[in-house]
This record gives structure tokens, C-alpha cells and sequence, in this order.
């Protein structure tokens, strides 16, 4: 390739994205077994190898440390959610028992009116 040509295409090439460069390294390695059959193709290995590194270099590591840091924060809060509802329960188990309102310990045996109760502060006063 004769130098100005090379020139003109660097200066292309300056100016394109990410994946622009990648569409376009598709189109020169096709070009190039169009051209060049015998050349060696590229084993399993490499092929899984450049497809990985095309995938990853479509999202930027940023996006996947954003994503990760959400999922963590998710888990956080569900846990932290979790945690608070075992708590109420647990507090609510501690809790002791309401006082019965005969002041003796035991429950009364029918339904405990305000009248009731005066009656019994009343006889025991």
C-alpha cells in the first residue's frame, strides 16, 4: 500500500468510534480471506477469544461496575428488609404480657368494665 493511501486511512481512523473500528476490522478480515485463502484461519480458541473481546468492548467496564453496584445495593435493601421484619418479630415476642386489670395477676373472669374496675380500687383501698 503506497504511503498516501496509508496517510488517508490512519487519518480516518483517528476520527472513528469504538465500534465503528470494530464494523470496519470485521470488513478488512473479510476482505482479507476473500483475497487471501491461504491463510491460516484463526483455531476455536482464537475465534471464542475475539468474540469475547468484541462483546466486551461494546459495554465499558463502567457500565458493568454500574450494573454490579445496583445489584449489590438490591441485595442490600432486601436484606436490610428482612432483617427489620425479624427484629419486629423478635421485639414483639420480648414484649411482656398486658397487666390484668384486677392488679392481682389474674385474668378476670368476665368482661371488665370501667365500673367494675372502680369497684375493685374502691374495696381494696
Amino acid at each position: 500500500m503506497n504511503e498516501n493511501l496509508r496517510s488517508k486511512i490512519a487519518t480516518k481512523l483517528d476520527s472513528m468510534t469504538d465500534e465503528a473500528g470494530r464494523q470496519l476490522l470485521d470488513y478488512m478480515e473479510f476482505l482479507d480471506s476473500k483475497y487471501h485463502r491461504s491463510v491460516r484461519s484463526p483455531s476455536t480458541v482464537q475465534k471464542i477469544a475475539e468474540n469475547i473481546e468484541d462483546k466486551l468492548g461494546s459495554v465499558s467496564l463502567a457500565d458493568i461496575a454500574t450494573k454490579g453496584g445496583a445489584q449489590v445495593m438490591e441485595a442490600a435493601g432486601k436484606l436490610m428488609d428482612g432483617l427489620a421484619a425479624a427484629s419486629r418479630v423478635v421485639a414483639e415476642e420480648l414484649q411482656p404480657p398486658p397487666r390484668s386489670p384486677t392488679g392481682n395477676g389474674q385474668k378476670p373472669e368476665g368482661p371488665v368494665s370501667e365500673t367494675t374496675l372502680q369497684e375493685e380500687d374502691e374495696s381494696t383501698a
